[in-house]
């Protein structure tokens, strides 16, 4: 008698008569969303996890009668934005997660409080209250940690370009000046004895001069700051006469009027497709690489394929590759997507999709 009376006036009662509904349900409503996180099941188990440390904290309110969220939140969620930062899988998915279990644990929890208590009102505020601040401070932590991993992500690759400028300087730039520097001193030796020779000492200092200022040519381009997009075929020619290489073959096909497309998509499909061909350029060794954009007004949808060595993509997030990740994050923001085809030996496809306000003309109105 007892144990059932207290039980009877435990203010939590609520949650724990319904929490494996709330999971049970959350759960199937993740997978039938098509949330990225239902994909994944280590997101997944995350997901399911968070929103069970959610509805402890809820029981805790109600026997508090006040909101309150224990600490050791930070923990989880620190650890959740870095897995999903690792992964590739963008915050939006987990705020979309947090409001559906928000609308799946308050239809539950308001049930239960309208037919076991003869006030439901405050607890139901508290219920709604508590839940909320519960889920934003968790989302609001795993976001911190998700931007605080990539920005130790870009800080790494800084360091690396950093290193890769200094390599082409000393190899490329540094021996030319070396070499033309040499050349030039031994004319001199040879001027009055040899004029013959000094003057083919000469030419060879002009032709290490020349070889060091193609290459410093195409450095500065790839360093210089990028300029808006005014025609994306034009922009993606000049990056590949920039980066031309005799033993790849490039195909380039743009199709469609780009007035179809804002300025600011024009941007961000350039250093997208740039971004995927310069990953084919250094890392796959292949034999060709075909782009092909097509511009309609509804959508653009680009593609790059490369017959090269190939990689496993799933490796590839493990790794944290910012490259990959900075293709896909771009593509979000305007509401597209990027997905990438590869395995060892088989080359690799990547395409994107970006859809298009349709533009009002003057011959739509009537």
């Amino acid at each position: 008698m007892d144990a059932a009376h207290g039980a009877r006036n435990d203010p939590a009662r609520f949650v724990d008569a319904c929490r494996k509904e709330i999971l049970s349900e959350f759960e199937a409503e993740l997978q039938a969303s098509g949330n990225v996180l239902s994909s994944d099941p280590q997101a997944t188990r995350q997901a399911l996890m968070t929103a069970h440390y959610v509805l402890d904290d809820v029981a805790a309110m109600l026997r508090a009668g006040k909101v309150q969220v224990n600490e050791l939140y930070k923990f989880h969620s620190w650890e959740v934005g870095s897995t999903r930062a690792a992964s590739g899988v963008h915050p939006k998915a987990s705020l979309e997660a947090g409001s559906l279990f928000f609308r799946t644990a308050l239809a539950h929890l308001a049930r239960r409080i309208a037919v076991d208590t003869e006030a439901p009102g405050e607890l139901f505020t508290l219920v709604a209250t508590g839940m909320e601040e519960s889920l934003s401070r968790r989302i609001r932590e795993a976001s911190e940690s998700y931007h605080g991993f990539l920005l130790n992500q870009v800080q790494e690759a800084q360091g690396e370009e950093r290193r890769r400028i200094a390599r082409e300087l000393h190899d490329r730039v540094g021996h030319g000046i070396s070499v033309a520097h040499q050349q030039l001193a031994l004319s001199e030796v040879h001027r009055a004895t040899d004029p013959a020779r000094a003057s083919a000492k000469i030419a060879v200092a002009q032709q290490a001069i020349q070889e060091t200022m193609e290459n410093l040519r195409q450095m500065t381009s790839e360093l210089y700051p990028q300029v808006p997009v005014k025609s994306l075929e034009k922009a993606l020619l000049g990056f590949l006469e920039a980066v031309e290489d005799d033993h790849v073959s490039v195909g380039l096909d743009v199709n469609g009027d780009e007035s179809w497309a804002e300025p600011r998509v024009l941007d961000q499909a350039f250093l997208i497709v740039r971004e995927a061909a310069r990953n084919a350029i250094t890392h796959a060794r292949p034999s060709v690489i075909l782009m092909r954009v097509d511009i309609a007004p509804h959508e653009l949808l680009a593609s790059v394929q490369d017959n090269g060595q190939g990689f496993d993509p799933l490796l590839a997030r493990v790794r944290g590759g910012v490259g990959l990740a900075s293709m896909r994050e771009r593509a979000e923001l305007l509401g597209g997507r990027v997905t990438i085809s590869s395995e060892p030996g088989n080359g690799c496809l990547v395409e994107l999709f970006i859809p298009l306000k349709r533009q009002s003309h003057e011959s739509d109105e009537s």
